[in-house]
Order: structure tokens, then C-alpha cells, then sequence
């Protein structure tokens, strides 16, 4: 199992250290005390033209915050990949920064997302969501599970995707994950009131196993049993509940496992316990 914990306790903001501190002595103060990290999500990655917006008044900067240009609400604009970098709103630059005003949105090819996007490049554009974590992981679950599932599987799911970005945080150079099944699928701004509240009811907890995020994969369905991974003890082969036929890779957490176990009763740390063998969970600290 590769291991991140020293580029995070370079780069991680709050310190690495104090994190893992505070989950080993156990949970951190109160749902609201708890830092705010930043998620790099991959959006598009392509050789064509992208279509970019702002729900607000937004700024089009460097990456250090200098100006470029400003970009009018609700207007929409295309960014094109040359050799000289991109060309966006008569400007032309390796890398781009959407800013937006306020709580403003990004548009990026029709779809809203929080926080600000970083456009990168030449010959080719790559699209990049720094976005709150909580935004990120309550989008995840929308697209992952989705308002028809029970409460407590939607909480073992915020806390799977919530750990699992967190394992692979600063794991590539220029983003932490992708959008899409090759990490986990996120979709910007859709989120139900359950997958919200599943999201609110769990801010901050994460999983951890010798001191490590957990890599805590998951997948629809396991066709009645899990697959294990040699060397990651807490990724083991497990019967699971559902004779659903296996959808996915089968490894870690069962959605559609999680989701009969949730009517039975079972609650997100019994299930979270069951699919992800002896680890612990923590809440991310202040």
C-alpha cells in the first residue's frame, strides 16, 4: 500500500501531525470544529474547447491572484487549447484561475461546481475544482448512492468518499483525483436534502488504520462476496448480505451490502466496521 503521510505533513493544511493526533486520542470537539480543506478534483481533461461560466461576477487571475481580466455573470465563454497555453476572454496563458464573487459558481461544459476552477495547459486543456471538501464529498455521495438510499448507508458512504479522497490527497501533481469511476464519480452542485443531511451528520469523520487515511474503496455490489486486496489488512474478502450479481471491482464497501444491512438496522459505524476491518474513526480537528 503506497504511503502519502510525508508529502502530507509537508503540504496537508491543517498539519498532517495534529490531524492524525487528534483522531488517535479520539473525536475532536463538536460537528462544526474542523478544518477546512480543499479538494483538487479533476473536471475535463481534453484537446478540444471547454465552455466556462460564473454564476456570479468572477475573475479571471494567475496563481498568485494577479488579474487578468474580469468575467461578466451568467455569460458564458470558451476556453481553447493552442500551443501558447489556453485562450480564454481574449487572454492567452499556460494557467487560468475562475474566481468567482461571493458564493458564486463555475460553470464548467454546462455543469455548476463550488468553489474556483483552474484551467491548465497547452495543446490541451486540463480542468481542475479546488472545492471544499464537504461540497466535494456530499456530491460524491449524490452521484454514488443518491436520496433513495437509506440514512445510514448514505453516512457510510460520506465517510468512505470523504476517506478515500483524503487517502489519495496530493497523490498526482496537479489534481487529487478524477470525476469519474477511476477515482470516484463527483458531479459539482446536485445535491438532495438526504445526501445533505447524511454529509452534515458525518462532517469531519474519517477512517484510519495505522495512522493512515483509509484507501477505503467501495463498489455497487460484490455478487455475494468481497474481494480481498493482499497486503492492505483492512480491504479482506467478506461474505456479504446481497445476491446482487457483482457490479464493480467488489473491493471494500458493498453499496447495495451497506444499503440491506442499513434496513436492518445496522448503523454507518457497524457497517463501516464490517466492510473496513479494524480501523478506527476519527474527526478531522480544528
Amino acid at each position: 500500500m503506497p504511503t502519502f503521510f510525508g508529502k502530507l505533513l509537508r503540504v496537508a493544511s491543517p498539519p498532517i501531525w495534529k490531524l492524525l493526533l487528534g483522531m488517535m486520542v479520539g473525536w475532536m470537539g463538536s460537528p462544526q470544529a474542523w478544518a477546512d480543506v480543499l479538494v483538487r478534483a479533476e473536471i475535463a481533461s481534453t484537446t478540444g474547447s471547454v465552455r466556462i461560466g460564473s454564476s456570479t461576477a468572477a475573475e479571471i487571475t494567475d496563481t498568485t491572484g494577479k488579474k487578468y481580466s474580469d468575467l461578466p455573470a451568467m455569460k458564458a465563454i470558451w476556453a481553447t487549447p493552442q500551443r501558447q497555453g489556453i485562450v480564454l476572454n481574449g487572454l492567452v496563458a499556460p494557467v487560468l484561475r475562475i474566481k468567482p464573487t461571493g458564493d458564486g459558481l463555475v460553470a464548467v461544459n454546462n455543469r455548476w461546481y463550488a468553489g474556483e476552477v483552474i484551467l491548465m495547459g497547452r495543446n490541451q486543456i486540463l480542468a481542475v475544482n479546488y472545492v471544499n471538501i464537504e461540497d466535494y464529498v456530499a456530491s460524491v455521495v449524490e452521484a454514488e448512492m443518491g436520496s433513495s438510499f437509506s440514512p445510514e448507508a448514505l453516512k457510510a458512504q460520506a465517510i468512505a468518499a470523504r476517506s478515500y479522497v483524503l487517502y489519495h490527497r496530493n497523490s498526482r501533481p496537479w489534481f487529487d483525483v478524477h470525476s469519474d469511476t477511476r477515482s470516484q464519480v463527483y458531479r459539482g452542485v446536485n445535491h438532495s436534502p438526504a445526501v445533505l443531511a447524511a454529509t452534515e451528520a458525518t462532517k469531519g469523520i474519517v477512517m484510519v488504520y495505522g495512522g493512515e487515511f483509509v484507501n477505503a474503496m467501495y463498489s455497487s455490489s460484490s455478487g455475494g462476496q468481497t474481494v480481498g486486496v493482499q497486503g492492505i489488512p483492512y480491504l479482506r474478502s467478506v461474505p456479504d448480505i446481497t445476491n446482487r450479481p457483482k457490479f464493480g471491482h467488489g473491493i471494500g464497501m458493498s453499496q447495495w451490502g451497506a444499503e440491506a444491512r442499513a434496513r436492518q438496522d445496522w448503523n454507518y459505524r457497524q457497517i463501516l466496521g464490517y466492510y473496513y476491518r479494524g480501523v478506527s474513526l476519527g474527526r478531522l480537528p480544528e
